[in-house]
């Protein structure tokens, strides 16, 4: 809850509760009847009864005056609040004494309850009445806006302290009537102890009760409640509760004055013993606050919300005993201007505009209207727009330039302070393209390019390798001159360019250049293996190239065989088989080969070793799947033959057939394992395998059967393409092969640029054909089909390029207008041609149609009526016809602008002038003074704005100067300039003069001097003493002048002034004269012997001496720097 009290007056010293906050809620629940519950389908075990939950702020406290019927007061009994109606007396009950009638403490409800006579209840005989109970039900609006009343209930001890209280205040009054004091008859001693008769609440006799008690105040006794209990005292609060009721005063937007200073019942007074707390509870939205706890008898508020509800409340403490909460005083903090907005802030920015956003702006009880933004660009702000919305993108700005930028709100009290500037810069230019790169070294691997470097800037180095494919890729970003290229291949042409980057953006790519790097020395060729049958004396040996040749061709190949002894060549050449001869039989020889190019010879390859005179090995068991058939590989393991035919292995031989097919050899090599690939899916195949030794291949293995699983499907062929018009195509195509699962649908997608990211999807379906519309005339379209079956989407068809044939242009687009009093000149954007050039426009404003002279995209309507409202659209014409028409757009002609006010000179002084004029134009008329010297050739602006006066200031004195004015409004624009009025500034007063100098001459005389100022005369004034009144004591042209007759001992002032053409100029300073006293007789001395100083002495004498240097420094430098009129 929004709301701080602060006490305001007199009214005695705060006490210790002072500065209490807390929330205050009801304890309990209060009960209204059933014919006043505004929910009874809510209780149907409890008819009769209705809940008002403390939640909802329990029952608020309602006046008689405003809620109840005449002749009304209300009580307070068993946690409900009754309102008891006064009827007529009824026939059968005489005027006699009745007892007080006490309700149990669960009263039960109004229809279960018998007819009651009540009599009166302060024990004397008046006539007596019958009550009726009345429950009335409070409106909701008076719960959320009041302070639950209090809740009490009567039990035995109660009733024992009411009963106390009667027998001494009986008691007293005996005592009274015994001293000699008359009491009169009809007075009567108010009951204290229940509550339910206090506030107004409980009847009177006779019905004149005013409100504040509950028995007879019409006795004229002075009844005094005082007495050391607790019962005393909280009667005189709940005599206070009612009578202090809070008043609202002085509201404004966030503060208001609440006063209780009410005044006590007459015959009423407050004990000195007691000593009162006021708590001040606020509530908003049915919830109160403790704001306020002190003796002072007002508060401010402060800290309210404008535009919102409050309601205060009164509750009157004495000790830990509390009275009676007071009725609520509702009111209304009034609306105000927004808070000040936060500096906008500054989101995107290009070379000629820049995106403000900002946060919205807190209303204050107000609607806004509208926002303000105002930019600077060196001149001055100027008003930008009036956006509602909470940004704003600010365009036609200059590069590379700074503005600043601040923002305003309006509501509907007026607009918000000036929010804090925020600083922009727009982009500039980015740079041009640099040189190419040069080659600076080369090896098998790198290679170091450089550059050269023309400012603050970065680079981009991109580099191409034709053999991957990729194109330009980054390889280098930063600021340094120069760059190694690592991870390269040998001998192998890379592409390079160059493009710099500063903080404007990056600049266009150099030209490329290639460099190549060097060779190196082979890699080891493939094992050599035997070929053909190995003989007891002789084999053939063959081996594969080396992977990596180093870049360069291999010229030739030795082979070498070790058959124990040490290795020797065999062959050397440029073939890759060798038939090697005079062997040992049945000897295991070990053989190895390399290769040499122009770089040197490479590394030996890896050896094999070939046993002379061997069996062929067994057969190898059946093969075995190790895992279900893919789509396209199957991995099969076998176990190794029983016999090897007395030679190791040199390996298996994998080989499969399709059915009905060729066979291949799938698989060669040593493991028991392997994955047989580049399978058809969903066929049929046959394996086995064979193994081998250097002697020859053994016997094949049992066959294994297998089936492939399905795949995706193949890619179609490419669609064909058929034109139906300039705005659809037909495309067909072939089905493909389903690689063992049928087809479920195809999809066909579509692009304008050939990209992949760019395709999209225009049709999905089991049909080979689709009729694709809505495409735009005289444009190129790609397509492009896949089949889609279980397994997955397949792989895309090839591209099928279309171009759209030509048609009439499309719709202008972007009608804007800008209009005169009796023209409208529109702009529109330039719509697609659809293949054929844009020979003019057609402009149709109302019923009138005009034609451009071109294809310019603007037309100029004249003779146009003033402040009218015309229908406007705009179609384009080509060798095809007319195109579409665009969207029917409103504009609007603006009513004749505003005639220049009458311009007048008000008040004129020697450095300023002010000028008035009445008003002109509409509502929200603006005004623009400019101002032109003599001197000067064109005028310049001195004021714009809404006022119809204004002061131009820094003028020259007695110059004469020429102004004029126009009016300008929203509707009508910016009108003519008024004839220029002349003006004239005063002639300006001569300056102060110096301080004058002043010298005694004389024992009773001195000599005033001062500086002289061109075209014055001077007037000397001298006062005797520091108060005294100064009095002319010369007049002239002189610039000194002889004081006389002047008192010994005394001090006189004196101050000058200078005077030309009639005017005044101000008075200098004031100048100080001591004349110098009589010298006394002098009289005989003793001689005293001198004493030397002590070191304090010199040490305050050091001291002053180093102050008047100081101080007489300082004199010399104010003489120096201060200015010469």
């Amino acid at each position: 809850m929004v709301g701080v009290g602060v006490a305001e007056g007199g009214g005695g010293s705060a006490g210790p509760g002072d500065g209490y906050y807390g929330e205050y809620y009801p304890p309990e629940q209060y009960y209204v009847p059933q014919e006043m519950c505004p929910h009874p389908s809510q209780h149907p075990q409890h008819t009769h009864m209705c809940t008002v939950l403390p939640e909802f702020g329990g029952m608020p406290v309602v006046t008689s005056g405003t809620m109840m019927p005449p002749m009304m007061q209300p009580v307070m009994d068993e946690n409900m609040r009754h309102y008891l109606v006064h009827t007529q007396p009824h026939p059968h009950h005489a005027p006699h004494h009745q007892p007080p009638h006490h309700q149990p403490h669960h009263q039960p409800p109004p229809h279960h309850q018998p007819p009651h006579h009540y009599g009166p209840t302060n024990g004397t005989g008046g006539p007596q009445h019958f009550y009726g109970t009345g429950y009335y039900h409070v409106p909701p609006h008076m719960q959320q806006h009041s302070p639950p009343p209090p809740v009490y209930q009567k039990d035995e001890r109660t009733q024992r302290q009411y009963n106390k209280m009667k027998r001494k205040l009986a008691s007293r009054n005996d005592n009274n009537r015994n001293n000699g004091i008359e009491v009169n008859s009809g007075a009567s001693t108010p009951s204290l102890s229940p509550r339910k008769e206090l506030n107004g609440r409980g009847g009177g006799s006779g019905g004149a009760s005013s409100g504040a008690w509950s028995e007879g105040e019409g006795s004229s006794a002075g009844a005094s409640v005082q007495g050391d209990d607790d019962n005393d005292t909280q009667a005189v609060l709940d005599l206070l509760s009612a009578t202090r009721t809070p008043q609202v005063r002085e509201v404004t937007p966030t503060s208001a004055l609440v006063t209780w200073n009410s005044p006590l019942p007459e015959g009423v007074t407050i004990p000195e013993t007691v000593e009162l707390t006021y708590d001040l509870l606020l509530g908003d939205r049915g919830r109160y606050k403790a704001i306020y706890s002190g003796s002072s008898l007002s508060c401010r508020v402060r800290d309210l919300r404008p535009g919102c509800e409050y309601s205060v409340c009164l509750r009157i403490r004495s000790g830990e005993l509390t009275g009676d909460v007071t009725e609520a005083a509702n009111f209304r903090a009034p609306a105000a201007p927004p808070d000040r907005m936060a500096a906008p802030r500054i989101t995107q920015q290009n070379r000629t505009a820049l995106q403000l956003r900002w946060n919205a702006a807190v209303d204050n009880g107000a609607r806004l209207l509208h926002y303000i933004l105002e930019m600077d660009d060196g001149e001055g702000f100027v008003e930008v727009t009036r956006p509602r919305t909470r940004q704003h993108t600010v365009n036609n700005l200059r590069p590379q330039t700074c503005y600043r930028f601040r923002m305003a709100a309006v509501n509907e009290c007026g607009r918000s302070e000036w929010s804090e500037e925020a600083v922009g810069w727009t982009s500039g230019s980015p740079p041009p393209a640099p040189a190419p790169p040069a080659l600076l070294s080369a090896t098998n691997d790198a290679l170091v390019l450089g550059w050269e470097r023309r400012a603050d800037e970065e680079f981009t180095l991109q580099m191409d390798d034709t053999a991957r494919g990729h194109g330009f890729l980054p390889v280098f970003s930063g600021a340094d001159r120069s760059y190694r290229c690592t991870g390269l291949r040998r001998a192998t042409d890379y592409r390079f360019r160059l493009r710099c980057e500063t903080t404007y953006g990056q600049g266009p790519w150099s030209t490329e250049v290639t460099f190549r790097t060097v060779s190196e020395r082979p890699g080891p060729p493939g094992r050599p293996t035997a070929r053909g049958r190995i003989h007891s004396r002789a084999v053939r040996l063959r081996w594969d190239p080396p992977v990596d040749d180093g870049g360069a061709t291999v010229e030739c190949y030795t082979l070498e065989l070790d058959a124990g002894e040490g290795y020797r060549a065999a062959y050397r050449g440029p073939e890759r088989e060798a038939h090697c001869d005079r062997l040992q039989p049945g000897t295991p020889y070990r053989a190895r080969v390399r290769c040499a190019n122009e770089a040197g010879d490479g590394e030996w390859s890896a050896t094999e070793t070939v046993t002379t005179e061997a069996a062929c090995p067994g057969v190898c068991g059946a093969p075995e799947s190790a895992a279900e058939p893919r789509a396209t590989l199957l991995a099969l393991r076998w176990r190794p033959p029983d016999c090897t035919g007395g030679a190791p292995l040199t390996e298996y031989r994998v080989e499969v057939a399709e059915e009905g097919g060729a066979t291949r050899l799938a698989y060669q090599g040593l493991d028991s394992e392997c994955t047989v690939r580049d399978l058809t899916p969903g066929r049929d195949y046959r394996v086995w395998v064979t193994a081998c030794n250097r002697v020859g291949a053994g016997p094949a293995s049992p066959t294994l059967a297998f089936k492939t699983a399905a795949a995706v499907p193949d890619a179609p062929d490419v669609p064909v393409a058929r034109l139906e018009g300039a705005r659809a195509a037909r495309l067909e195509w072939t089905a493909p092969r389903d690689n063992g699962a049928p087809v479920l649908d195809y999809r066909l997608e579509m692009s304008a640029t050939n990209v992949d990211d760019a395709f999209a999807e225009v049709y999905r379906g089991v049909e080979t054909n689709c009729l694709v519309g809505r495409l735009t005339p005289f444009s190129p379209y790609f397509f492009r089909v896949c089949a889609t079956n279980a397994a997955g989407r397949g792989s895309w068809s090839g591209v099928r390029d279309l171009l759209t044939p030509r048609a009439p242009p499309a719709a202008p687009a972007g009608l804007r207008h800008e209009a005169t009093a009796d023209s409208l000149r529109l702009h529109w954007r330039a719509p697609a041609s659809h293949g054929a050039e844009v020979l003019k426009y057609r402009v149709e404003v109302d019923d009138a149609e005009y034609d451009t002279d071109g294809p310019t995209p603007e037309r100029l309507v004249e003779g146009l009526a003033p402040d009218t409202v015309y229908r406007v659209r705009v179609a384009a014409f080509n060798e095809l016809g007319l195109g579409e028409w665009s969207e029917e757009a409103r504009a609007a002609t603006r009513p004749p602008p505003p005639a220049p006010p009458r311009l007048r000179c008000a008040a004129a002084a020697h450095n300023c002038l002010r000028l008035e004029w009445a008003a002109a134009g509409g509502e929200g008329a603006q005004y623009c003074v400019e101002m032109r010297s003599f001197e000067a050739r064109d005028f310049r602006p001195v004021y714009r704005g809404s006022a119809r006066s204004c002061k131009v200031k820094k003028l020259r004195e007695a110059t004469t100067y020429a102004f004029r004015i126009r009016a300008s409004d929203e509707r009508g624009g910016r009108g003519a300039w008024s004839a220029p009025v002349e003006a004239a500034t005063a002639v300006a007063p001569p300056p102060a003069p110096r301080t004058p100098t002043l010298s005694v001459s004389a024992p009773r005389a001195a000599l005033v001097a001062w500086e002289a100022l061109d075209d014055a005369e001077y007037v000397l004034q001298c006062a005797r003493g520091k108060d005294a009144i100064f009095k002319q004591v010369y007049a002239g042209n002189e610039t000194q002048f002889q004081l006389e007759e002047l008192e010994a001992g005394a001090e006189y002032q004196v101050r000058v002034c200078a005077v030309r053409g009639g005017l005044t100029g101000a008075w200098s300073s004031t100048a100080r004269l001591s004349v110098p006293a009589a010298a006394p007789a002098p009289r005989p001395r003793r001689a005293r012997a001198p004493r030397a100083l002590q070191a304090r002495h010199v040490a305050l004498l050091m001291a002053a001496a180093f102050l008047l240097l100081a101080v007489g420094v300082a004199v010399l430098l104010q003489r120096l720097v201060e200015p010469r009129p």
